[in-house]
């Protein structure tokens, strides 16, 4: 098995095992987290970028994006 593939069947199965979902319309992988007694709530995004590469985003539901960070090749 490739490498490349390898690691991405593996972080996906970790992206599963975590909560998220798969987002087809978006193509991203996604979770949301509810705060302040149900309240509020926020999207935790995990996002492959053109070059292959993973950042994890916060955004409100709306898709404002309020925290950024490249990850690399994989999601924690």
């Amino acid at each position: 098995m490739d490498d490349a593939f390898s690691r991405e069947v593996t972080l996906r199965s970790l992206l599963k095992s975590k909560g998220y979902d798969f987002d087809h319309e978006n193509q991203y992988w996604v979770r949301e987290w509810i705060t302040n007694g149900g309240q509020e709530k926020v999207l935790e995004v995990a996002l492959k970028t053109e070059d292959g590469e993973w950042n994890k985003l916060m955004m409100t539901t709306g898709g404002k994006v309020f925290y950024a960070e490249a990850i690399g090749g994989g999601v924690e």
